[in-house]
């Protein structure tokens, strides 16, 4: 039978309104792989699975969002979940099927059709959970020594009644079974041919996955596979693949292959770009970001102070590296202690604060294991990175290093040192420094300026 053909419909409450302009200030150039995802879900009639890969912090949702609201745009039907905010007892076809029934919703009745079949069908998913609960509870001893004489031969009825009860509703559904198959080939034949009606793809996002409880994020994925898999409807799932392995090894063992347990519910991940391959346009990027943040604040970038963290920022954020959010909580930690003095020390406390907050306690109390490992560990890496990669400022990065050094070595008042941390490390018009002390005193100044929490 014919149908007319659908085109997206729109919905109050939809989570994609807050977005007024689709891939506004993308200084990322995310534009480009939305362009090419929008040509392949176009071309793929069949359905698919999509995994969009990066780690926490790296801009997933921003990125699934601005899609979404773009091909929302477009003409296509959009739904955007956010699994995690959904974590709890309803089964996620449930929320997969409700959303569905809510998106084509129609003067003939569409989506009171989707809800028609998917109530009978998820009426026949009703787990044994409940039942087995019920024997476990009745099969509980009394809690006191004399009631459990009396009650011993209760007890024992109570628990065969609810065990012949539990035997009595499997035996049914057994029987039953032929008939719950055909309400599921009943539900896919409906949905089926609804979303074949549609001018083009439904795209389906599922956002937060990786956030969830392990057996909800599995379920999830198991629900989508095997009853939404079918032409013209597309899933997108932002995620971390790395978190999404760990789930499938928490639920079936740590010996599971995750991935390729994945590829059976995952027709392909790909990994979401964080900045463009040439060096000097990511730090170029990674700039405006910062500058971005400074601008949604109401402040200047132009201002002296703010130009040299901006670009102190910007080289500590490509060599450690920091994520998108973890470059939003440094300028906003550095925005509300009201811009302290001395960029660089300042800095620095801010990414040791986000990134190794166990050393920051330490370092304060001058503790000689953590200064070597600042020195060893995390400086020098920095310093050998921070030569391949242009405009970074490898003397700051040495310096901070040299002091660090000296520190872990007992004090020593090596003037040197000293001289290049006033050079390269310190303010333009900074007091002069004498001693290594009172660069620690510095540091410690600085620390308590930014209202850095120091725990033993």
């Amino acid at each position: 039978m014919n149908r007319v053909a659908r085109t997206a419909p729109h919905h109050a409450g939809n989570a994609l309104d807050e977005i007024a302009r689709p891939f506004a200030g993308d200084l990322l150039e995310r534009t480009r792989l939305a362009d090419k995802l929008t040509g392949y879900i176009n071309r793929v009639r069949e359905g698919a699975v999509i995994a969009i890969d990066a780690s926490w912090g790296e801009g997933k949702t921003w990125f699934a969002k601005n899609w979404a609201a773009r091909l929302q745009r477009e003409g296509h039907p959009v739904v955007y979940i956010d699994a995690f905010a959904q974590n709890n007892e309803l089964d996620p076809f449930f929320i997969v099927a409700a959303e569905l029934a809510l998106l084509l919703e129609d003067e003939q009745g569409t989506g009171d059709a989707i809800r028609s079949e998917a109530a009978r069908l998820l009426n026949a998913m009703v787990p044994l959970t409940g039942r087995l609960a019920a024997v476990k509870t009745v099969s509980q001893s009394p809690s006191g020594p004399k009631e459990a004489a009396h009650d011993a031969s209760h007890g024992k009825a109570s628990f065969q009644l609810a065990s012949d009860d539990t035997v009595n509703w499997i035996d049914n559904r057994l029987k039953a079974w032929p008939a719950e198959k055909a309400l599921f080939a009943n539900f896919r034949t409906t949905l089926g041919l609804i979303v074949a009606a549609c001018d083009k793809p439904i795209v389906i996002v599922i956002d937060e996955l990786d956030r969830c409880r392990p057996t909800f994020a599995i379920r999830f994925l198991e629900r989508i596979r095997h009853y939404f898999d079918m032409p013209n409807l597309i899933f997108v799932l932002p995620v971390n693949r790395i978190q999404l392995y760990e789930a499938v090894k928490s639920v079936y063992g740590s010996d599971t292959d995750a991935g390729a347990y994945l590829h059976k519910f995952i027709d392909f991940f790909l990994s979401l770009p964080r900045f463009p391959s040439n060096d000097t346009a990511h730090l170029a990027h990674i700039r405006s970001f910062i500058g971005g943040i400074f601008t949604r604040h109401g402040l200047d970038i132009a201002a002296p102070k703010r130009q040299r963290f901006i670009e102190l920022m910007t080289a500590w954020a490509a060599l450690v590296p920091l994520t998108l959010q973890e470059i939003d909580r440094a300028v906003t930690l550095y925005i509300l202690a009201d811009e302290p003095p001395e960029q660089g020390i300042a800095t620095f406390l801010i990414v040791l604060k986000i990134k190794k907050p166990e050393w920051l306690g330490a370092l304060l109390k001058n503790d000689r294991k953590t200064l070597a490992l600042i020195s060893e560990d995390f400086l020098a890496k920095i310093v050998a990175d921070s030569q391949k990669l242009p405009m970074a400022p490898d003397r700051y990065f040495r310096a901070l290093q040299s002091f660090f050094n000296s520190e872990k070595t007992n004090h020593l008042q090596d003037r040197q040192v000293i001289t290049q941390f006033q050079t390269d490390v310190l303010d333009p018009n900074s007091f002069y420094i004498e001693s290594l002390e009172e660069i620690a005193y510095l540091i410690r100044m600085i620390a308590g300026s930014l209202d850095l929490t120091i725990t033993d």
